[in-house]
C-alpha cells in the first residue's frame, strides 16, 4: 500500500511542477498554434482623384472579366496609361495576357456597335510606316491605334459606355445590333494588329470619347479598375 501512495505523491509533485513551469511561460496551447497567414488585397488602398477628370465624374461598376480563369493585371504595363514609346503614345486599356485561342467574354450585356467577321490585317511595311510617322508627330493618331487594335468587337452598353476587345484571332457569328449577355462568348485571343505582343486580350472600357482611366495617377486607377469590375 505504501509504495503505492508514494507513487501517487511522485505523480502528483510532477503534475503541480509541470502546471507552474507552464503559468510561468504562458498558455502552451496557445504557443502551438500556427501563426495565421496576413491577408493579401487584391488591391491597394486609394481613394478618386480630388476633382476627377471629365470621364470620370462617375466610377464604373457592374463589368465582368472578359477571359475565364485570369485576375485582372495590377502590373502597370498591362493598364492604361503605360507608356508605348515605339509609337510615341500611351496604351488605352487593360491586357490580360493569355493563351491564343481562348474565348472571349461580353464584360457586360449590351448591342453591338462593331464586330470585325471580315477582316485584313496590315502588312509588316504598313505597320512600320505607321509607327514612324506617329514618332514624327510625337502622338499615335487614332487611325493608326485601330489598326494596332487589330481584329475587334465593340459592345454598346448605352449611357456613352462602350466595351472593345482586340487583337483577336476570330470572332462569334454576330452582328451589329445583335443583342449580347453579359459572359457571353463574342470571340478568341489572337495577336492581330500587332503580333509583336504576342497573344492577348486588349480590353478597353470607353467612356464617351475618353477611355477609363486617362490620366489617372496609378493608385487612383486602380481604385477606379476594381471599382469596374465590382
Amino acid at each position: 500500500m505504501r509504495p503505492l501512495l508514494a507513487i501517487v505523491a511522485v505523480a502528483a509533485l510532477v503534475a503541480i511542477a509541470t502546471l507552474a513551469s507552464a503559468a510561468r511561460s504562458g498558455p502552451v496551447s496557445l504557443r502551438l498554434l500556427p501563426t495565421p497567414t496576413p491577408r493579401i488585397w487584391e488591391w491597394p488602398a486609394a481613394a478618386p482623384t480630388e476633382q476627377p477628370m471629365a470621364a470620370h465624374l462617375q466610377l464604373q461598376s457592374g463589368f465582368a472579366i472578359p477571359v475565364g480563369g485570369i485576375e485582372v493585371p495590377t502590373d502597370d504595363q498591362y493598364l492604361p496609361n503605360s507608356p508605348r514609346d515605339y509609337r510615341a503614345g500611351y496604351h488605352e486599356g487593360i491586357d490580360f495576357p493569355v493563351k491564343a485561342g481562348t474565348p472571349v467574354l461580353a464584360a457586360k450585356a449590351g448591342t453591338i456597335l462593331r464586330i470585325d467577321s471580315a477582316f485584313v490585317d496590315w502588312t509588316l511595311n504598313e505597320e512600320q510606316a505607321a509607327f514612324e510617322a506617329a514618332l514624327a508627330l510625337g502622338y499615335t493618331p487614332s487611325a493608326t491605334l485601330d489598326r494596332i487594335r487589330g481584329r475587334q468587337v465593340w459592345i454598346d452598353h448605352g449611357k456613352g459606355i462602350v466595351t472593345r476587345y482586340a487583337h483577336l484571332e476570330a470572332v462569334a457569328p454576330l452582328r451589329v445590333g445583335d443583342v449580347v449577355t453579359q459572359g457571353q462568348v463574342i470571340g478568341a485571343v489572337g495577336s492581330s494588329g500587332y503580333p509583336e505582343g504576342g497573344p492577348h486580350l486588349h480590353f478597353e472600357i470607353r467612356v464617351g470619347d475618353d477611355f477609363y482611366g486617362d490620366g489617372l495617377p496609378l493608385p487612383q486607377l486602380r481604385y477606379a479598375i476594381s471599382a469596374a469590375f465590382r
